[in-house]
């Protein structure tokens, strides 16, 4: 028993790594198109979560992006492509990603947006264009 014990606990800290490491580099391709359009996105404001909804896993991508007043859009965009360039690049399996704008005024404003895995991909890869990709996504 004490054995099933150890192995099992080991078992478990060996898929955490697996999955903080497959984080770590998903974050750092899309890293890189936040740094071409300058926007900082930490690493804390990158995150994977896996849901169940009506019987079925459903893994998401959550970003934080902030932004000026009068960016939002672009960072919303700059977002889901940072995305897809993280799902494209490294193979990963992403349902959903969820952005959150959030916008500096007189209060702190956020604008939350989501879409499909595979839409953010073919955003990411000129497949779709913005504005095509745009009507799919659903603000919250």
């Amino acid at each position: 028993m004490k054995k099933l014990l150890i192995i099992l606990t080991s078992f478990l800290i060996s898929i955490s790594g697996v999955f903080a490491q497959s984080t770590s580099v998903m974050y750092r391709e899309a890293n890189k198109i936040f740094k071409n359009y300058r926007y900082k996105v930490p690493y804390e404001n990158f995150q994977i979560h896996t849901n169940t909804r009506n019987g079925k896993k459903i893994t998401e991508l959550l970003l934080i992006v902030s932004s000026r007043r009068n960016n939002f859009d672009e960072a919303l965009l700059v977002g889901f492509a940072g995305a897809g360039a993280a799902i494209s690049n490294t193979g990963a399996k992403i349902d959903r990603v969820n952005v959150v704008i959030k916008v500096q005024y007189k209060d702190e404003v956020s604008i939350a947006a989501i879409a499909d895995g595979q839409d953010v991909v073919s955003l990411y890869e000129n497949r779709l264009q913005a504005g095509a990709f745009m009507n799919k996504v659903i603000f919250y």
